[in-house]
């Protein structure tokens, strides 16, 4: 046999080509893509909604702080529900929530107006034996006439009275908003916890079912992470409040119980809160018992707040937000420029809930990046994690090659 004869019986081999790239980067720029399309789709959502908030702020304010109250009361609604009817159980939640801030507003009152007496007392002694020690100070320092300082400031209210009073008409608007405001948290609150169960059946009716899927699990998300925030930052407070405020008791400062209460409901401003009623602390310290003890009473808020900073919050609302301390201070600056002391509030949680809507776009996209590859085939011609197909020879039907 010739070698032209073995040549014509073996089969074509065609020249070997040069590798095909699998088209990683091409996938990878896909996903990328599709995931920054998303992420500005999102933006120009939060865009519309922020200003859609602030047109309908005195409707989104009461509802923002209904979810808050709701997802507070809701233990004890569940509980009540057992044995209640839904409208019952939702009207005792919330009317033992109004019971415990008025047995706190009639705790703290009195307290408030003795202890103010209390305050002016020592004050008075206080800047008198500070004048005194200025004055005996052996370098030269400018004598500071408080009392010429307080005649002033008294020369000023009169001065102003008219803008006193204009400024008193202007607050009585403000507490009637305030007061519509609250009355509507009531009602929203009320049906938060009568109706919450019903609201995302509700909104299937406006949905598609693959939107309504979505929809559910954001919103279970959503609302166990807002949960799990007020309860973690109530934890936090009280633990601030308790610590901060028995050292003011034993350390016998006036408004001692008003400055704990306050201590309590400024932790859920995080970082802001705590610093703000820590210097108010010290002050009222200062003019009550001098320098010495103020600077034992700051040092108590420093060594509480860094044990805070350090053991509780990463324990308890890290685990929760999973929100880096910047992203916190960042978020709570940014709602207290917009919205004031409100939105100082309501920052930390909007911010939580914010990321984890975007954590489900994002795991989303992941997802369907990832069955999208598995779908490509490579340069066999076979989808990634398949079988190659058997071929016409690999079945065996020829006989050995000659």
């Amino acid at each position: 046999m010739t070698t032209n004869d073995t040549a014509a019986l073996l089969p074509d081999t065609p020249p070997t080509a040069a590798p095909k790239p699998r088209g990683s980067f091409a996938r990878g720029l896909a996903a990328s893509s599709v995931w920054v399309g998303r992420s500005l789709i999102v933006l120009a959502g939060l865009v519309v909604l922020w200003f859609g908030i602030r047109s309908l702020w005195s409707i989104a304010l009461p509802a923002l702080l209904a979810l808050l109250l709701s997802s507070i009361l809701w233990p004890l609604n569940r509980g009540l529900r057992r044995v209640l009817p839904k409208a019952l159980a939702a009207l005792l939640s919330l009317a033992s929530l109004l019971a415990a801030v008025a047995a706190a507003a009639l705790l703290v009152l009195p307290s408030i107006s003795a202890g103010s007496r209390q305050l002016v007392g020592m004050a008075g002694r206080n800047l008198r034996e500070l004048s005194d020690f200025v004055a005996g100070l052996p370098f030269a320092v400018q004598e500071i006439d408080f009392y010429g300082l307080l005649n002033a400031g008294v020369d000023q209210l009169r001065e102003h009275s008219s803008d006193i009073v204009s400024g008193i008409t202007a607050g009585l608007g403000t507490v009637t908003s305030l007061t519509l405001v609250f009355l509507l948290t009531l009602v929203f609150t009320f049906f938060c916890l009568k109706d919450g169960d019903r609201f995302l059946p509700w909104a299937s009716r406006w949905t598609n079912n693959r939107a309504f899927v979505h929809a559910v699990r954001v919103s279970e998300e959503a609302w166990q992470t807002l949960s799990a925030y007020i309860l973690a930052q109530a934890t936090v407070a009280l633990a601030d409040a308790v610590f901060i405020g028995l050292a003011l008791w034993l350390l016998d400062v006036p408004l001692a119980l008003a400055l704990t209460v306050m201590i309590f409901f400024a932790g859920f401003i995080p970082v802001v809160g705590a610093v703000t009623t820590g210097v108010l602390a010290t002050m009222v310290t200062l003019v009550a018992h001098g320098w010495v003890t103020a600077l034992v009473v700051l040092g108590i808020v420093l060594v509480v707040q860094q044990l805070e900073s350090n053991i509780l919050q990463p324990f308890l609302v890290g685990k929760t937000l999973k929100l880096h301390p910047a992203v916190v201070l960042g978020s709570v600056t940014v709602g207290g420029t917009l919205f004031g002391i409100v939105g100082a509030f309501l920052a930390v949680p909007t911010t939580a809930v914010a990321i984890v809507v975007l954590r489900y776009l994002r795991d989303q996209s992941l997802l369907g990046s990832a069955t999208a590859a598995a779908a490509v085939p490579d340069d066999d011609g076979v989808p990634d994690g398949g079988m190659a197909p058997a071929t016409a020879g690999a079945a065996g039907a020829g006989g050995p090659t000659p």
